[in-house]
């Protein structure tokens, strides 16, 4: 996690206790990365390492990516990244962001409409990008689904184009966002070009988020890839 100066202060941090913090992320990362078969490479430059950059809504020519590893998992290529940037808003025009960002590559030709499911209850500053750069993307109501699905519905909220909310729909069955809803907060979710993104906005990074994460995500991604043989080409 990259810190500007007045973070620390506000924080109250000194230069050891930023350094110890730093190890600690780095030792848990490396470790889920031994555990799961990953190379690790820890912090990388998108501008001069010779590296694939994790893009998804965070992507930006100023981010700042540590703790990076790549690897393969139940036959899904997957990248993992520690990532921080500056957010710009008109109301808060400076405000520093970290995520948490696993990446996997779907296996299915098909392809799949872009989309984001937020977790509620999160400063959405975090993913304010999406909506400059995608202003089409709307909240799709999907409460007429299943009077079953409030643990969905009080947790999520999925954001796609309009034109495309019958193949949304085909994606997440009432199984799905059963299993969203019960598992999946406080982790939000991105799917654009194939890549499923899951995104973690929590500062303190521990083994079993990096597991929750992982799992959930390889769940996720053989899910959509056998829904998305149900869209209609």
């Amino acid at each position: 996690m990259t810190l500007n100066t007045v973070d620390k202060i506000k924080l109250g941090l000194n230069n050891f206790q930023l350094n110890s913090i730093a190890r600690t992320r780095r030792r848990i990362v490396a470790r889920f990365a031994d555990k799961f078969g990953l190379i690790y490479f820890g912090a990388v430059n998108q501008h001069v390492d010779d590296h694939k950059v994790i893009r998804g809504l965070t992507v930006s020519s100023a981010h700042q990516d540590n703790n990076y590893c790549v690897g393969s998992v139940n036959g899904y290529d997957i990248a993992f990244v520690d990532r921080s940037d500056t957010v710009w808003q008109t109301d808060d025009p400076k405000t520093k962001c970290n995520w948490l960002i696993l990446a996997l590559n779907l296996r299915t030709e098909i392809r799949i409409p872009h989309f984001f499911i937020e977790a509620v209850n999160h400063d959405l500053k975090h993913y304010v990008a999406l909506f400059s750069t995608f202003p089409n993307m709307q909240d799709i109501n999907i409460d007429s689904l299943d009077a079953h699905c409030t643990e969905f519905t009080s947790r999520f909220k999925i954001y796609a184009r309009p034109a495309k909310v019958l193949e949304i729909y085909t994606l997440f069955p009432l199984e799905t966002i059963r299993m969203l809803g019960t598992h999946f907060w406080p982790l939000s979710i991105e799917q654009h070009n194939n890549v499923l993104y899951i995104y973690s906005v929590r500062t303190k990074v521990t083994t079993g988020l990096l597991d929750t994460m992982t799992k959930n995500g390889l769940w996720l991604a053989g899910n959509l890839d056998v829904n998305a043989e149900s869209i209609e080409t």
